[in-house]
């Protein structure tokens, strides 16, 4: 009989094992990094999963599209919490989703629908915030005392727990900050979110150090938009926002729309600057989205939002 015991635990603990080992290939694949948060090593010619995304064209379909594949992830995430890949993602689609497919399109939204607009930017607020917190719980976990730290306002812990953010953790870092400053843009009169933003900005800032070159300037252009658009005493600074500008820039090569639409709302229409307004926009619609497939979706999405603006100019300046 004890051997019958023994034979069926064994049989047990070995489908759980496969079981396990299963669930985080696939999560290894979906996230296209490992359960400690390294990315997954490709062939020269393998492309990753996420360019089927990123390099879609049809912005309808994703947008249909990403909701669906959210809740899918965070299914997954729910069976498998402790692969840091997947959680990273999950906070990366819940960031993508409240940007590009809820306060872009809400953006453009009159006056008239004004309850549809904030109640969409309600939304958004919820997906940027969970973003930030599936990213916030992975670094928690590597970094005791993290999330404290981040969202307190004790400046000497915020900077011994930026300090300990390493070149591995920039991707995780700079989605957790896209999230925490999106939801902040959309109610920077919130006092939670208020009192916390300067640790979100450190993230980022120390992002920026361990990897000045990131994905075309992304960091660069996140943080000129914060410190041109947020109030001094709350750390906006204009001189800061030229330079990450500048930076963001350099690193693009001039190639992606980002940068051109953050220049045009940032730094454009506080100084009721209408022709650089219209050469900022102008040249974001000049680059072609073929030209860079992995950016082609997002190139699109920057470049709908520049027409838009372009339409509704008027709306911006003051002609005396």
């Amino acid at each position: 009989m004890s051997f019958f015991i023994i034979l069926i635990s064994f049989v047990c603990i070995s489908c759980a094992s496969v079981r396990k080992a299963s669930m985080n290939s696939i999560s290894d694949m979906l996230a296209g990094a490992d359960k400690k948060g390294y990315p997954l090593q490709r062939g020269e010619h393998t492309d990753a999963p996420m360019l089927a995304v990123t390099g879609e064209s049809d912005t309808v379909l994703i947008g249909d599209f990403i909701p669906v594949a959210l809740k899918l992830y965070e299914m997954l995430h729910a069976e498998n919490p402790a692969h840091t890949g997947l959680s990273v993602m999950c906070g990366q689609l819940n960031v993508i989703y409240a940007n590009a497919f809820i306060q872009i399109p809400a953006d453009s939204l009159g006056d008239v629908q004004y309850d549809k607009k904030n109640s969409e930017y309600k939304r958004a607020r919820l997906h940027y915030l969970r973003g930030r917190d599936y990213i916030l719980d992975v670094f928690e976990k590597k970094y005791p005392g993290f999330r404290q730290a981040v969202l307190g306002n004790d400046a000497a812990l915020l900077k011994t727990a930026v300090s300990y953010l390493k070149q591995e953790d920039v991707t995780a870092a700079y989605w957790c900050s896209a999230g925490a400053l999106g939801a902040f843009s959309l109610d920077p009169l919130d006092p939670d979110l208020l009192g916390s933003i300067r640790g979100p900005v450190a993230v980022l800032e120390r992002a920026a150090a361990l990897a000045p070159d990131y994905s075309n300037g992304v960091i660069w252009d996140m943080l000129s938009a914060f410190y041109a658009g947020a109030p001094v005493e709350f750390g906006g600074n204009s001189d800061r926002a030229l330079f990450c500008h500048e930076q963001a820039m350099r690193v693009s090569r001039g190639k992606t729309a980002g940068p051109y639409i953050t220049y045009a709302e940032s730094f454009c229409i506080p100084r009721n600057d209408e022709k650089g307004f219209e050469t900022a926009l102008n040249k974001a619609l000049a680059i072609n989205p073929d030209d860079n497939p992995s950016l082609r979706l997002s190139t699109i999405i920057f470049q709908n939002k520049a027409r838009r603006l372009l339409a509704a100019k008027d709306d911006y300046f003051v002609h005396w």
